[in-house]
């Protein structure tokens, strides 16, 4: 049979892109082992396929066909998002380029093609400051050139293809030629030979759709690639000029891109820069990363910075992989260990399939067996030893296994708490929704509805339904409670019984024994309802359906805040209020996510143990996105988000960049609440509240806006050393001001902190802050705040004290300030103070 493909639309290049990715994916390993220079950046098989997985990833998630420009928008913003080292930069502009050329075309003919990969070519070339031919802008260039010279069939992409991906394969041989460096390495351009792959991954959706894996060419690169390595590692160093592989977003794409090239190409090397209207990625090789940020600073607010020295990444790469992902040796246990703070999830399930589905929603472990293959003790028993967590939470996920889970449970000397889930999507709400906490979680699984679909094995009856061998039977939430003929009429039936007006989403998994017929009916639901489906492949029952629906006790609107509020858990309890993280960098090149990766008191023990000055970094758009979205699924029909005063953080411009990015204007609110720490507690609370008394959206944002720049909110800080540290004041004061031990007093006025008076020692510190009470006329609510020592500790309770004598006092809190202020000022003690008769 001959096959044509005359034109392509958006679903054609939807499945062109797909199957490029995963052929890309497929070979990473190949590319990886070309890529020999001194340091790979990350390997560039690695960025490469991250990169085009990026894209693979938000097409999949697409629920409709959208049309060419719309199809263009959703992978350029992914493929810029997700752009990783210098090869994934590139790549980037490459497809971009490609999708100028095409997104105002609904069928695109392989002219217009012709068109877009010149483009490519020139979008390509733009993004990099110093061009070296012999790379992937070289194999770009020559499938742009011979694209245009393509004489054959205008009217069939199948030979057009393959014409281009020869082109490539010739310009990737030629690419030792052209840089030396390669030749001497005895490879060709890892870049390049990806370029490749993609334009075969092209073909290959048209010509080999099955694009079989082939495992034994895997083992013979690996075993290549240490031989490659062995045969670089004594001259690779000498080839460094500069050390520091720098990557970050300007949160801005409205400035002269030319202009800011020509400013940082002299501080460095592989300079790329990708700008879209709204943002900027910048990778470079530097010996200054700390100017080069402070150039893009001066643009806008900076995002996603990674600075990694590729010394040191070259003598680990040398010395051996990292094992991020792996598996035991029987292939039951998959292991991700990054995902174990603060509490590691544990779940038995069917199949890698599913294994996978519970990794990526954040898992640390899975141990493969479920249905029919039930694990032993000793099985459960060897995945909470491999997991490197003391808390972990067990989703047996089947009711034939938690036996066995609570004996595994009782015999380990971990802290294993066996939550009694029952089929496998129960388990994966429970892991997809973890941050929202146990208590939520719980409260919410009644009113979801968990099916299993299957086939009688035998005759028999329950509860008044007569079952004959070979009927469809429908498990709902354990229990049979519908039968039918075929496989479409169960699964109507299901939604007839299942389905009502607070239902919210149905997730589905589809397994061996599915049909078209009735995945056209699991798929015809009303667009108020969010459908999503995965391919799971589970044998014996083929399909797994998990209903969510709304909890008719639930509140329309929550509240968001981050983690400079410093809420702890005990304050929130019981009202709607979801934190994100901001994320710390303390010594070294981790970043930990401020009350999840590390506590308040551990914050404190290394930055008075080490003596480091901490940095802070926002939370990135997608993960408000995606908590925006997690919150939207829920039910809640209206968000609230208060963050940290703006002049302090981007936290709440990454905000809006999110709601903007979910079009959700109306239903999101993004609050600069002017105020950190515990006047942004006050806030926060009280609104919540606000939101238990059933006030409305506007009400609450009304009541926000009046009371914001109402708390007065003072610190005293212990030394100057931090404060000369972050700049806010010079050595020479520092050093006068420690002699005299002068304490400043400092104050948040209009979101910013200054400094409200200089006080001779802690004495005069306390005899300030008690003026300040004393001259509040009225009864007061009060806030104490402290961090560092036991002695700042005291101090905030001598305030308390102070104002229990002099004022009609209604006390709220004492909290430890986490990294926000302290970054500034070290240990710190302080009082927020709100006048009650307004």
């Amino acid at each position: 049979m001959n096959i044509e493909v005359k034109v392509l639309n958006s679903t054609r290049l939807t499945k062109l892109l797909i199957a490029a990715s995963r052929w890309l994916s497929k070979y990473s390993d190949v590319l990886n082992d070309l890529n020999v220079y001194p340091v790979p950046d990350g390997d560039t098989g690695t960025n490469m396929s991250m990169t085009l997985q990026a894209v693979e990833n938000e097409l999949i998630k697409l629920n409709h066909e959208p049309d060419m420009e719309e199809l263009a928008e959703i992978v350029s913003e992914a493929i810029l998002l997700g752009a990783r080292g210098n090869s994934g930069t590139i790549l980037s502009q490459i497809i971009q380029g490609f999708l100028d050329g095409v997104k105002t075309k609904e069928e695109v003919t392989v002219d217009d093609v012709k068109i877009a990969f010149r483009l490519a070519k020139e979008k390509a070339y733009k993004a990099v400051s110093e061009p070296v031919e012999g790379t992937m802008l070289t194999v770009i260039r020559r499938v742009a050139e011979e694209a245009e010279k393509y004489s054959g069939p205008a009217d069939d992409f199948i030979p057009f293809l393959i014409y281009l991906k020869e082109a490539a394969a010739d310009a990737v041989q030629e690419t030792p030629n052209q840089l030396p460096k390669l030749k001497e390495a005895g490879v060709v351009d890892a870049g390049g030979q990806g370029i490749f792959y993609i334009l075969e991954g092209f073909e290959k959706s048209i010509t080999d759709p099955e694009m079989l894996h082939d495992l034994e060419r895997i083992v013979q690169s690996q075993a290549k690639r240490k031989d490659i390595m062995e045969h670089s590692s004594s001259h690779v160093f000498e080839d460094i000029k500069f050390k520091y592989c720098t990557e970050f977003v300007i949160e801005a794409g409205n400035f002269d891109i030319d202009d800011y090239k020509s400013k940082i190409i002299n501080y460095g090397d592989s300079v790329v820069c990708a700008q879209t209207s709204k943002k900027t990625k910048t990778h470079i090789h530097t010996n200054n990363p700390g100017l080069v940020l402070e150039i893009a600073g001066n643009l806008g607010n900076l995002s996603n910075i990674k600075i990694d020295n590729m010394e040191i990444q070259h003598k680990n790469l040398l010395l051996s992989d990292a094992e991020n992902y792996k598996a035991d040796k029987k292939g039951k246990i998959l292991i991700q260990n990054e995902n174990s703070k603060p509490i590691a999830y544990f779940a038995v399930v069917d199949n890698l399939e599913l294994g996978n589905l519970f990794l990526n929603n954040g898992a640390t472990a899975v141990l493969i067996g479920g249905q029919t293959q039930n694990p032993s003790v000793a099985d459960i028993e060897e995945g909470i030893n491999k997991i490197k967590a003391d808390k972990i939470v067990l989703l047996p996920n089947n009711k034939n296994i938690i036996g066995s889970a609570k004996l595994a449970a009782e015999r380990s000397s971990k802290e294993v708490i066996v939550l009694e889930t029952k089929t496998m999507l129960e388990g994966e709400y429970v892991v997809r929704n973890k941050e929202f906490g146990m208590d939520e979680i719980l409260k919410q699984l009644p009113f979801n509805a968990t099916i299993e679909i299957t086939q009688a094995v035998r005759d028999t009856r329950v509860e008044n339904i007569t079952i004959a061998e070979g009927d469809y039977i429908a498990l709902i939430n354990g229990k049979i409670k519908l039968r039918a003929s075929t496989l479409e009429e169960i699964v109507g039936s299901v939604y007839k019984t299942c389905i009502n007006s607070e239902t919210l989403s149905i997730f589905a998994c589809i397994g061996k024994g599915s049909t078209e017929e009735a995945n056209r009916v699991l798929k015809e639901i009303k667009s108020t309802v969010k459908y999503s489906d995965l391919v799971i492949g589970q044998e014996n029952y083929p399909y797994y359906i998990y209903i969510t629906n709304r909890n008719p006790e639930m509140p329309e609107i929550a509240i968001v805040t981050d983690s400079t509020s410093d809420l702890t858990p005990e304050m929130i309890k019981g009202l709607d209020v979801d934190i994100i993280p901001l994320k710390i960098k303390l010594a070294g090149d981790t970043y930990y996510r401020d009350g999840v990766d590390i506590s308040k008191g551990e914050f404190w023990k290394q930055l008075l143990k080490d003596g480091v000055v901490p940095k802070t970094s926002q939370p990135s758009p997608a993960e408000f996105k995606e908590l925006y979205e997690k919150l939207l699924a829920k039910g809640y029909k209206k968000i609230i988000s208060i963050h940290i005063s703006s002049k302090l953080s981007g936290t709440q411009q990454a905000a809006r960049v999110a709601r903007g990015m979910l079009n959700k204007e109306n239903e999101i609110a993004i609050v600069d609440s002017k105020v950190v720490t515990f006047a942004l507690a006050h806030i926060v609370i009280e609104a919540a509240k606000l939101v238990k008394e059933g006030k409305t959206f506007e009400e609450i944002i009304e009541w926000i806006d009046e009371t914001k720049t109402k708390m007065k909110v003072y610190f005293v800080v212990k030394e100057l050393t931090y404060l000369e540290k972050g700049g806010r004041i010079g050595r020479a004061s520092s050093i006068i001001g420690s002699f005299l031990k002068i304490k400043p007093v400092l104050k948040l006025e209009n979101g910013e902190v200054c400094i409200e008076t200089k006080a001779l020692g802690e004495r005069g510190a306390l005899a300030y802050m008690e003026k300040i009470l004393k001259n509040e006329k009225n009864s007061i609510i009060m806030y104490t705040g402290w961090g560092g020592t036991r002695s700042e500790l005291e101090a905030a309770d001598q305030l308390r004290s102070i104002a229990e004598k002099t004022k009609k006092l209604d006390y709220r809190a004492r909290m430890e300030i986490g990294s926000t202020i302290s970054s500034h000022t070290g240990p710190v003690y302080g009082m927020g103070i709100i006048n009650k008769i307004r």
